[in-house]
């Protein structure tokens, strides 16, 4: 089948190969250092959030408190990054050479995606916060984790894990 202006496969020529390979590179990359941006604040966030809870007074000068932290950095970063990587394009388009869509226009939309996740998961941060220290309903006080440096740092792992897991999902909506 032989028509005029078929193309041939995507594979066969390396321009194209490199330049979405390049893209997607790119991509993860920018995704990764926006994303360990919003890491950062949301730990700052979450330390003014919680004003019984001094989340980076107790995690700084201890040693396993210290690594605690940095495994909630490790995983994550790496929610993020196989999000990034993971992450769709539109239907039918490619990212490289001839593509219809600007990738600058779709990395603009997926960090609007992620900043839109961002702020969801301080609110539902704030919103459990208050929860277990207002109301009370299993008799537990969210501010007994202020007492132990790694019991600081355990608590700020699992919000790592959760502000990974919803910009993971906010990654992976189609634009």
């Amino acid at each position: 089948m032989n028509y005029p202006l078929s193309l041939p496969p995507v594979w066969l020529d390396p321009t194209i190969f490199l330049t979405n390979l390049a893209w997607a590179l790119i991509r993860s990359f920018v995704t990764f250092v926006v994303c360990f941006g919003l890491g950062l604040a949301g730990v700052k966030i979450l330390d003014r959030l919680t004003p019984g809870i001094t989340e980076l007074q107790n995690i700084r000068r201890q040693p396993l408190s210290t690594a605690v932290f940095a495994t909630g950095m490790f995983i994550f970063l790496s929610l993020t990054f196989v999000g990034s990587i993971a992450a769709p394009l539109p239907i039918g388009l490619s990212s490289g050479l001839g593509a219809t869509v600007s990738p600058l226009l779709i990395l603009g939309y997926r960090l609007v995606a992620l900043l839109a996740g961002f702020i969801l998961s301080i609110v539902f941060a704030g919103i459990f916060y208050r929860i277990l220290d207002k109301i009370d309903p299993f008799g537990v006080k969210l501010d007994d984790v202020n007492k132990e440096p790694v019991a600081t740092s355990v608590y700020v792992l699992g919000y790592l894990i959760f502000l990974g897991a919803i910009l993971y999902g906010c990654l992976l909506i189609p634009v």
